[in-house]
């Protein structure tokens, strides 16, 4: 089916365009609207199709966005003090390693407060060492990136340890046994 009657034959069957006369054609009026409701028809889809990639970009851009944002750009490098509590490998497809730090604040008023601090490890040496450690009542300062979000690469947890130090232990238990003997702890 033509859409467009142009009176010359096809140059791909071998015929050369033939001379008739310069009537210009005319086409009925069922023709016209044939033509017409076929050209309307392309231009919807034409332009469904332009809004359907447009949409489907912008949602791919968003996911690229924020991908790229939890597994890429650190919110945060810090680090805290603790004691070594658990530290396990898990995961199903990615193996990691995931830890438990027992964080003792002191605040102003005197009163110990025990925080269960929650981590990954990605480096397998670090992981050994931490384990090496949980075993002995060592205090540790555990150097950790944070996330915007946990990925499952990079494990469970948004705090990502990348290096370990211990503490003078001296120093930290008697801190520790000089504030349980004068408060109570929550």
């Amino acid at each position: 089916m033509k859409l467009i009657n142009d009176n010359f034959d096809d140059y791909f069957e071998g015929n050369a365009p033939s001379k008739k006369s310069n009537e210009p054609y005319v086409e009925t009026e069922e023709e016209r609207e044939e033509r017409e409701l076929n050209e309307t028809t392309i231009e919807r889809r034409s332009k469904r199709k332009r809004i359907a990639l447009i949409v489907g970009t912008l949602i791919l851009l968003l996911l690229l966005i924020f991908v790229m944002r939890g597994c890429f750009f650190n919110h945060q490098d810090s680090s805290v003090k603790g004691i070594i509590t658990d530290i396990a490998l898990k995961g199903t497809v990615f193996k990691t390693y995931e830890g438990t730090l027992n964080q003792i604040t002191v605040p102003a008023e005197g009163v110990i407060e025990k925080k269960d601090f929650k981590f990954s490890v990605t480096n397998d040496s670090i992981a050994k060492t931490l384990n090496e450690l949980k075993q002995t009542p060592v205090a540790v300062q555990l150097s950790y990136k944070e996330y915007k979000s946990a990925v499952p690469w990079r494990g469970d947890s948004k705090f990502v340890v990348y290096a370990i130090d211990t503490v003078r232990v001296r120093e930290y238990v008697n801190t520790i046994d000089k504030l349980n003997s004068n408060s109570t702890v929550k």
